[in-house]
């Protein structure tokens, strides 16, 4: 996407390099709709399991509780219930593999169950439990008629849970934290450019407020504006005439009805909050048009002139933040004549800029270079020593960020990877693509400085460009599972130890107790061989008396 950005930037006016911006952007959007539809997948996969598991809890935990009462029965009646306690402790192995619980014996053979400090079986009462939804989209356990969510840990269910409210999130939000960036930048930088039609005569933003009349700070809007000013400029179609005026935003207490009728206020415009969509809509009056693009004033205002010469501001202004350049005469005389006759210009905080020669040797109506691209142009007439005029010089003319928070202008649509989408009026239309910044012929510098947004380090506290974030998570993702099968693989070992341990305690060994069956058959057969020498003597005995 990128790359066709540059391409496009040499050569603006072709319609085909247009058709391939837009193209690869509608992929790009494609694959970021993909990968959120993956993760939507995921998590319902998740939950899923989440709940199948909550359900196989539910009949182990009362057969523990029922074998729990059985123990006790047979006990309280000297009756060893050796059996059942085994079956009860399959079940409670059976638990363990699903979720990690605390077992503490009682009295009489009773068990007692607890799952992150809440009582699942107490004695022949076992607790239901729940899985849900909260209000932050997390997936939790409560047990039946409780609103506390169980803390849970271990088992299959405490790994489905820590997937799906940890490590699944954490993934999805920084997908989305690339897919927002691009938006806001992408779309700042478009608002301020200019198609291949020049200003526009009509345009509605994509992105609605909840309620037109409450301040945009709490109007939900994905996108939040700040403090600052919009510069909206107004040409008269038919003079070419050009005027900017600023529009001071303040999302704190303006609402999308104040901007409005702020943007309204600039004159040959209409601003509309339509109520129906949240959206703005701007309109201009006929025979003019606007654009946000900054563009020098051609013709300043000459109230501060009390000579008959007539300056005239052009260039375009390369430098990094919005100024005034204030133009003053230092010396009288006639422009191109008088020797020495200068030009000072100062900046808003007072410093000089450039001092241009207009007097002797200086032809009257050529372009002299102030600074930073811009250039004056005085005409053939007089100038005294108190003359003065101004120019605004903007690099940004959107420095509340209102344009993009809007949708206004915007080459896209959506504020995450879910719903970003290229905006239509561009596919249907490419020559609105904004890829001029001065409106000139073959210009291509917006172009330029979208496509400089590739490199710009804007992610990960301001450390990481586009590629760099996308192979980073891509990385974490890669040794996250790693470390897992290594803590997979040890911890398999250790269980199996363990299970070790058990069973030569509580298990058979069959060396041991073949032993002990020879023992007891030499016994028997003793015992055998003693009868019979007993009842052979006594048998003599009987037959001699």
């Amino acid at each position: 996407f990128f790359n066709q950005l540059e391409q496009l930037s040499a050569r603006p006016d072709d319609s085909t390099l247009r058709q391939g911006v837009l193209g690869s952007a509608v992929a790009l959007t494609d694959q970021f709709g993909a990968m959120a539809g993956q993760f939507s997948q995921i998590r319902t996969g998740l939950d899923a399991q989440i709940d199948g598991v909550v359900r196989e809890i539910g009949p182990i935990t009362q057969q523990i509780a029922t074998l729990n009462a059985a123990i006790q029965r047979s006990e309280v009646r000297g009756v060893d219930a050796n059996d059942l306690r085994d079956q009860r402790d399959q079940l409670i192995n059976e638990l363990s593999d699903r979720v990690g619980i605390r077992v503490i014996d009682q009295d009489q053979g009773q068990t007692t169950i607890l799952l992150g400090g809440v009582a699942l079986v107490v004695g022949n009462q076992a607790a239901e439990i729940k899985s849900s939804i909260d209000s932050q989209g997390n997936a939790v356990i409560k047990v039946a008629g409780s609103d506390d969510p169980i803390a849970i840990s271990g088992g299959t269910l405490g790994g489905l849970l820590q997937v799906r409210n940890q490590a699944l999130p954490g993934f999805e939000d920084r997908l989305n934290a690339i897919a927002s960036e691009l938006i806001q930048r992408l779309d700042a930088l478009h608002a301020t450019g200019l198609g291949l039609n020049g200003p526009m005569t009509a345009v509605s933003g994509e992105r609605a407020v909840r309620n037109v009349t409450v301040p945009l700070a709490s109007a939900n809007l994905a996108i939040s504006p700040q403090a600052g000013s919009l510069f909206v400029s107004v040409t008269e179609l038919a003079t070419g005439k050009r005027r900017m005026k600023e529009v001071a935003i303040d999302p704190q207490v303006q609402s999308l009805a104040d901007v409005a009728t702020a943007i309204s206020s600039v004159g040959n415009l209409q601003a509309i909050a339509d109520t129906q969509t949240g959206t703005l809509k701007i309109f201009a009056a006929a025979g003019y048009a606007f654009d946000f693009a900054g563009r020098l004033e051609p013709s300043p205002s000459t109230a501060g002139i009390t000579g008959s010469t007539v300056p005239t501001i052009g260039g375009a202004y390369t430098g990094a933040k919005n100024d005034t350049f204030t133009f003053s005469v230092v010396g009288s005389g006639t422009i191109g004549v008088t020797p020495n006759l200068k030009l000072e210009v100062k900046n808003s905080a007072g410093s000089i800029v450039s001092s241009l020669d207009i007097g002797q040797g200086y032809e009257p109506g050529s372009a002299l270079l102030v600074a930073d691209g811009v250039t004056v142009r005085l005409a053939a007439g007089s100038a005294n020593n108190v003359d003065t005029f101004s120019a605004q010089v903007v690099s940004n003319a959107d420095t509340a960020g209102i344009l993009p928070a809007l949708g206004v202008n915007s080459f896209f649509t959506g504020h995450d990877a879910s719903d970003i989408r290229v905006r239509d009026a561009l596919i249907s239309n490419p020559s609105q693509l904004a890829a001029s910044g001065t409106g000139q012929p073959g210009d291509g510098s917006n172009l330029r400085r979208m496509a400089a947004v590739r490199d710009l380090p804007i992610l990960g506290s301001s450390t990481q460009t586009f590629s760099q974030a996308y192979v980073a998570m891509v990385g974490d993702v890669g040794q996250r599972v790693q470390a897992l099968d290594q803590r997979e693989t040890n911890q398999n070992a250790f269980a199996q130890n363990l299970e070790a341990q058990q069973q030569s305690v509580s298990g058979v060994d069959p060396n041991e107790e073949l032993v002990k069956m020879i023992e007891f058959q030499r016994a028997f057969q003793m015992a055998s061989r003693y009868i019979n020498t007993v009842n052979d003597t006594l048998a003599d005995l009987f037959r001699l008396i």
